[in-house]
């Protein structure tokens, strides 16, 4: 599986620190590896917080990208995505639609540790007077509800025309459950921390805990994993969202590559997340992927030599994601 020994990886790695332009996930800064690969650049960046065995599998997704010939065909000029308002105000919230240029479809955080259901409620509010009648409005709790508090949020908002809500609670089946009591009002569920690994996607099936997957390439283990996750998804009768892991635009340009294919293949393939970038102050690319009015315009990559300078972490950090990087390998 692996095509290059460790020392070729350590000798390309930069490890940088990108400053966040908001708080998200509680996060103010991004940290990654960038590769400066054979086959173009590739980025590996799980969260701080994971442990090595989950941390290997993106590792594995971004040898995949830099070191092995792709299964899919180069990403179209453009995709669709969705735009992200993170747990801001109702004002910042239109703001940034605005600054977006009013994508057709919008994806609103709720249920975060910084904001009440009541802020939460305003915030959608806000984006559906912005947008107007015909966007299309997803949730994203990130499994911050309980059973029933998930039901009263969902219910609470229901007027504001919602399409799905993703991750309301953390436990499959407590997902399974709020999904039969959704049902009678049509809003569905997407898993999105639910799906980590394919046995995952064999338990959501299982439970009949979703509507739609979310899928995000690195932690799946790469492109081909993900896209034989998508198969198994759809052969379910499940739909599928591509989304981002917070990621530069080399991770999201890899992502873009499976939207394409998805687009081409159905006119109807969800708007992706993918439009995430602008979450960076920052990109180590020349050209960053930004999105405006729900398009990404796609360009491969290239590294900016000065941006990796600049953004280079410090010798404390390169040294523990250094270390990182050895002991993940060495589980591959």
């Amino acid at each position: 599986m692996v095509p290059s020994p460790l020392s070729e990886l350590l000798e390309c790695a930069h490890v940088v620190s990108l400053a966040l332009t908001t708080p998200f996930r509680g996060l103010t800064q991004r940290e990654a590896i960038i590769f400066d690969s054979p086959r173009g650049p590739s980025e590996w960046s799980p969260f701080v917080e994971y442990d090595d065995a989950e941390a290997a599998l993106w590792l594995a997704s971004a040898i995949e990208d830099g070191w092995q010939d792709s299964t899919l065909p180069e990403p179209p000029a453009s995709i669709r995505v969705n735009g992200t308002i993170p747990a801001v105000s109702p004002q910042e919230a239109t703001t940034l639609i605005t600054e977006a240029g009013f994508p057709h479809t919008v994806k609103v955080k709720v249920g975060g540790p910084t904001s009440s259901l009541d802020e939460d409620h305003a915030r959608v509010q806000a984006v559906r007077a912005a947008l107007g009648p015909a966007g299309r409005i997803r949730l994203d709790a990130n499994g911050a509800w309980a059973l029933d508090e998930a039901e009263h949020a969902i219910r609470l908002m229901e007027h504001c025309d919602i399409d799905y809500v993703e991750q309301p609670v953390e436990s499959l089946a407590d997902m399974a459950v709020l999904r039969t009591r959704m049902s009678e009002i049509g809003i569905g569920l997407a898993a999105d921390e639910s799906i980590r690994r394919w046995a995952d996607l064999e338990e959501v099936i299982a439970l009949g805990a979703a509507d739609i997957v979310v899928i995000k390439v690195q932690p799946l283990g790469g492109l081909r994993r993900a896209h034989d996750t998508i198969k198994k998804a759809h052969a379910a009768g499940l739909q599928v969202v591509i989304s981002s892991a917070l990621e530069t635009s080399v991770g999201i340009y890899h992502a873009a590559t499976l939207q394409g294919f998805l687009e081409s293949q159905s006119p109807h393939a969800l708007d992706a997340g993918l439009g995430t970038v602008s979450f960076l102050s920052d990109d180590v690319v020349e050209s960053p992927l930004r999105a405006h009015g729900g398009k990404l315009s796609v360009t491969k990559p290239r590294l900016d030599q000065g941006a990796l300078t600049r953004l280079r972490a410090p010798k404390d950090r390169e040294q523990w994601w250094r270390a990182r990087l050895e002991r993940c390998f060495a589980l591959l």
